[in-house]
């Protein structure tokens, strides 16, 4: 394949189709409407990560997912508004304060990285938002889904972390009917 060609009307499409899922089917979040998060890493896939996810916010989705503390940035200074959620957990006190002050979800999937959110938010005195990732079985990173006591000391005395979600990576999920993925679930 030489190229990747995007119909922008079928995205469209996708996206409405989607939104209108999630609508019907969905459970409201504490009488809120379900958002949907667009996951733009790696370039957008390869397909420009600004000019991508510009289209993306214009036509529906809610929210950004990055992989990198270099994407969640570029976003930004691409002068993007949207909510953008970084998919790794860092504890690197450089990054955590440029995520901080730009405005960066945060994903938390450590002791490490819960104490360095907590540190550099009462610095700034800022309340952050974040995201607990639980390793479910896919072995990348997060809290191990088996330490639920460690979790919960890791996370208590959030003064000023706010968590919103809560999430995992299913290492399997693009096989129909897979009992491993199922049991992912069932951990988290």
């Amino acid at each position: 394949m030489k190229s990747l060609v995007i119909n922008k009307e079928d995205l469209k499409h996708n996206i409405r189709i989607i939104k209108n899922i999630v609508k019907e089917t969905g459970r409201q979040d504490n009488h809120k409407p379900i958002k949907l998060i667009a996951v733009v890493k790696g370039n957008g896939y390869g397909l420009g990560l600004i000019q991508y996810s510009k289209f993306l916010i214009d036509n529906g989705v809610d929210f950004l997912a990055v992989a990198t503390v270099e994407e969640a940035i570029a976003l930004r200074e691409a002068k993007l508004q949207a909510r953008i959620l970084l998919l790794s957990s860092t504890a690197i006190k450089k990054e955590v304060e440029l995520l901080i002050d730009n405005d960066i979800i945060l994903t938390l999937g450590s002791k490490e990285a819960v104490e360095m959110a907590k540190s550099v938010a009462k610095l700034k005195q800022k309340k952050v938002q974040a995201h607990i990732k639980i390793d479910t079985g896919f072995g990348r990173y997060g809290f191990c889904y088996n330490e639920k006591e460690q979790i919960l000391e890791a996370l208590k005395d959030l003064e000023n972390i706010q968590i919103e979600g809560t999430f995992s990576h299913f290492s399997l999920a693009f096989y129909e009917k897979n009992e491993y993925t199922e049991e992912q679930f069932k951990r988290l």
